[in-house]
């Protein structure tokens, strides 16, 4: 069972939309993902906690305190592939226990100054967790609601994140209305209308994350079959 962590101590970064855009590219790459929703708005249960749209997909929203004993009970009884948390950085003890567990914590980041700075506070928690241990941590910014034309704030964005050594995956999640209408349609880009164009451009960028994600942990995401499929 792989899990991924999204972790960020500041809200509006985008990081409950990411969870459920990142869930539908995986089940429509054939996998069984389960979402634990510790975010206090509970957002992505909101959105997708029926599974009628997306039958691989399961979500609960658990108590961030007990998340050690929701884990072990995952793996007994849903049993997914994959399992992403959605955790709110106010969670000290939680956040601890997710990066901890996860193979991959990834800590969404718009584009600003003031998501920059949390998102290196929650990689300097991190590596504080890890340290504990005697172990590396795996983890990744995440760039998102990234405007299609680069704005000198954006740029100036980018290079903050090199002056502080933050960690970054290539891919970036763009601003999209097919991200938006989640929360209003409960479909994940991978399961809207392909036809349009905003559709088509969030699964390119969510089938490129998942294939970077695959790459950098060394999990058989089943990236190219995504990708046939949504061509």
């Amino acid at each position: 069972m792989m899990i991924i962590t999204l972790a960020s101590s500041k809200g509006g970064v985008g990081k409950s939309t990411t969870t459920a855009a990142l869930a539908g590219a995986l089940t429509h790459a054939g996998h069984r993902v389960h979402i634990v929703d510790l975010d206090s708005n509970h957002t992505v249960s909101r959105w997708l906690g029926d599974g009628s749209r997306c039958p691989a997909l399961s979500v609960s929203a658990g108590d961030p305190q007990d998340l050690t004993e929701h884990l072990s009970g995952l793996s007994n009884t849903v049993r997914p592939d994959i399992v992403l948390i959605d955790i709110a950085g106010a969670y000290e003890r939680a956040l601890t226990v997710a990066v901890a567990r996860a193979h991959l914590t990834v800590i969404p980041a718009a584009p600003s100054e003031a998501d920059i700075f949390e998102a290196a506070r929650v990689a300097r928690h991190i590596r504080s967790v890890f340290q504990a241990f005697g172990r590396e941590p795996l983890y990744r910014a995440l760039l998102t609601r990234v405007q299609p034309l680069a704005s000198h704030a954006q740029l100036h964005a980018v290079n903050e994140i090199v002056r502080l050594r933050l960690p970054v995956l290539k891919t970036a999640i763009a601003q999209r209305a097919a991200y938006t209408e989640i929360g209003l349609s409960g479909l994940p880009p991978h399961y809207a209308d392909a036809s349009r164009p905003t559709v088509g451009k969030a699964v390119a960028e969510l089938d490129a994350l998942v294939a970077e994600i695959g790459a950098l942990t060394g999990f058989e995401l089943g990236v190219s079959q995504a990708m046939e499929v949504a061509s």
